[in-house]
């Protein structure tokens, strides 16, 4: 799978990939429609012109009422994700799961071209999913190199309120998964540099989880036989989150 990277042009080709899957994609928009594949084709038009221009007054230095300031783009960013929901949501419907899966990662696709424009991501659970999709069916560790530092540029753009975490009892909430799901891409690249920009992270983050995931990861190491190298940066956290503290 192509890794996403936010541009506008792979944003267009799965969204058409999308649309065009969609029961009913060549029926005229009927009287009064507010949903169905029409609507949703001529809505995303509309945004798709938007963010033309806004790229368009990136390029020619100015800043215009169609979204210059990062709150504009996070506006739009909002809007993207609420029309995507709608499309997931058809998508579903079809029966189809290479069209689930674009949508999936189309949601990762909007996401950086938002975090790439300044903005704020203040809807995050499609995007999760969508990037651990594309987790799960990467083996390659240069693929997983690039997933991880892609989760890295969205993680930079997670809304502040989404970012205080301030519901921990709920295990299953997107921020916390994406934080450990980065992290084990991370150590999955086999990269150590990337692992470390992972780690501290989700220790910065998460201190709660970080003893059980150095722990899980150091039997993964011997599990699945890891280079050297990177059993040494999963043991140094591991010694930090679990020895140390333990003698403290």
């Amino acid at each position: 799978m192509e890794m996403p990277s936010g541009k506008l042009e792979a944003i267009q080709e799965r969204l058409q990939t999308c649309l065009d899957a969609l029961p009913g994609a060549t029926e005229p928009l009927p009287a009064n429609a507010d949903s169905g594949p029409s609507m949703l084709r001529e809505a995303f038009g509309q945004l798709l012109d938007v963010m033309r221009r806004v790229e368009a007054d990136r390029e020619a230095g100015a800043k215009a009422a169609t979204g210059g300031s990062a709150g504009d783009i996070t506006e739009l960013g909002e809007y993207a994700m609420q029309l995507h929901a709608s499309l997931a949501g058809q998508s579903g419907q079809s029966g189809d799961d290479d069209t689930r899966a674009t949508a999936a990662v189309l949601a990762v696709e909007l996401a950086l071209w938002i975090a790439g424009h300044g903005g704020q991501l203040d809807t995050l659970e499609p995007v999760v999913d969508g990037l651990a999709m594309i987790a799960n069916s990467s083996r390659e560790p240069a693929d997983l190199e690039a997933l991880s530092l892609v989760m890295g540029r969205i993680t930079e753009a997670v809304a502040p309120v989404i970012r205080e975490d301030i519901e921990k009892i709920n295990p299953g909430r997107p921020w916390r998964i994406l934080l450990l799901n980065r992290s084990i891409v991370a150590t999955r690249s086999h990269n150590t540099r990337v692992m470390e920009e992972a780690f501290a992270e989700l220790t910065r983050h998460l201190p709660e989880d970080a003893a059980r995931f150095f722990t899980e990861g150091m039997q993964q190491m011997d599990a699945l036989n890891y280079p050297a190298h990177v059993r040494e940066v999963m043991q140094k956290y591991h010694r930090q989150w679990t020895l140390d503290r333990a003698l403290h």
